[in-house]
C-alpha cells in the first residue's frame, strides 16, 4: 500500500486507564498504544486482525495525556499478503513532527 496513513487522535484524560497508570502522573501503556494501533489498523483494512508478533517497539518520549493530549498514529508502511492472510506494519505515535514511539507488528485477518 503506497503512502502513509494518519489517524489524529486526541487521548480522554477522565479515561480509567490513566487512572490506573498512574493516579496523578498519568502515562500512557505501551500496551495500551499498540492496542491502539492495532484497532486503527483494523479500521482502515476494515478487518478483524489478531497480532501474531510484535517487533521493534521503541518507545522515545513518555506519552503524557496532561502533557501531550493530541497524538497522530502514523502507519508509515502497511503491506498485506492475501496468500497468507497476513498484514505487516510499521507505525509511528507522533506530537507534531517529534516521535514519540514506533512499533512494528504482525497480524492475521480471516
Amino acid at each position: 500500500m503506497a503512502g502513509t496513513v494518519q489517524y489524529d487522535i486526541l487521548l480522554d484524560t477522565s479515561h480509567s486507564i490513566w487512572q490506573a497508570h498512574f493516579p496523578g502522573n498519568p502515562i500512557t501503556p505501551g500496551v495500551f498504544i499498540i492496542q491502539m494501533a492495532k484497532e486503527l489498523l483494523e479500521h482502515h483494512l476494515d478487518k478483524s486482525l489478531l497480532i501474531q508478533k510484535v517487533k521493534n517497539v521503541k518507545f522515545l518520549s513518555v506519552i503524557s495525556p496532561l502533557e501531550t493530549p493530541a497524538v497522530s498514529c502514523v502507519f508509515v508502511h502497511i503491506i498485506t499478503d492475501n496468500a497468507t492472510r497476513t498484514c505487516q506494519s510499521q507505525v509511528q505515535l507522533q506530537a507534531g513532527k517529534r516521535v514519540l514511539a514506533r512499533l512494528s507488528f504482525t497480524c492475521k485477518y480471516q
